[in-house]
């Protein structure tokens, strides 16, 4: 039987149409260059209409154009699979757009809820690291006060070993076993105070960097209390009720705060 173009077949600008199904097809992976009387799309359509499914042609200057365009693209189908499949290759429906739009809002839902329990969590955090900082911190500083008395009390334990060895008190080797033992104390005191410090100093750093930009990205009675002081501050230099330096320098620890 020979080969032929499926009268069902029809080229918009678009691309091609199949006027049985009423659907885009490509007629080079489908039947409708060849054996289209082979095609379920047009066997069916033949059904309804009560007539055997058989090869039919269409009005010769269309058959040609189409020839021409299949004889140039051979080589390609000769390459490709023939899948039978129920329907033809289609644009999405109405249904499947519908679908697609849900899954991708639902899924962006579901992060961004994750996001706001996350932000909250962070929240809750922060606020709960400053107040237990702003506690523990105090002990803290309490502990480097005293390791830092200790220290000067070494400082002068060494002042008074030289006044000791310079009035005749002790003699050199007394002198010497005296100054190291207290000298090995205050360096390793002075030592562990440097590294306190430095640690004390990079926490607090870290934790005020979180807490200003908390207060920065959400209203919490803290800002709103510290914006209130500001401009009561303002208006106490305004009516000379504070010097310069006193307004300067508060204005500048709240603005640290607040991040202005």
């Amino acid at each position: 039987m020979s080969r032929g173009v499926c009268p069902g077949l029809e080229r918009t600008p678009t691309g091609y149409l199949c006027t049985y199904s009423q659907k885009q097809v490509n007629p080079y992976a489908w039947y409708c260059l060849g054996d289209y009387y082979e095609c379920p799309i047009y066997i069916q359509y033949m059904k309804t209409r009560g007539v055997q499914a058989k090869p039919e042609t269409k009005p010769t200057q269309t058959v040609q154009s189409l020839q021409q365009v299949q004889a140039q693209t051979t080589q390609a189908r000769a390459v490709v699979t023939t899948v039978k499949v129920e329907t033809p290759p289609a644009v999405d429906t109405e249904d499947e757009l519908i679908r697609n739009s849900e899954n991708i809002l639902g899924k962006f839902e579901g992060s961004a809820k994750a996001l706001d329990n996350k932000w909250r969590d962070y929240e809750n955090s922060v606020q709960s690291t400053k107040q237990s900082w702003e506690v523990d911190k105090m002990r803290l500083m309490r502990y480097i006060s005293i390791l830092t008395r200790i220290s000067e009390k070494y400082s002068e334990d060494l002042k008074e070993i030289e006044i000791r060895r310079s009035m005749g008190l002790i003699n050199e080797d007394t002198y010497n076993k005296l100054r190291e033992s207290v000298q090995k104390k205050l360096d390793k005191i002075n030592n562990k105070l440097k590294e306190l410090n430095t640690r004390y100093q990079e926490i607090d750093n870290q934790i005020n960097q979180h807490y200003r930009r908390l207060l920065m990205t959400t209203v919490t009675p803290e800002t709103s209390k510290l914006k209130l002081s500001l401009a009561k501050l303002e208006e106490m230099y305004r009516e000379g009720r504070i010097s310069k330096e006193v307004y300067e320098k508060l204005k500048a620890e709240i603005q640290g705060v607040i991040g202005q």
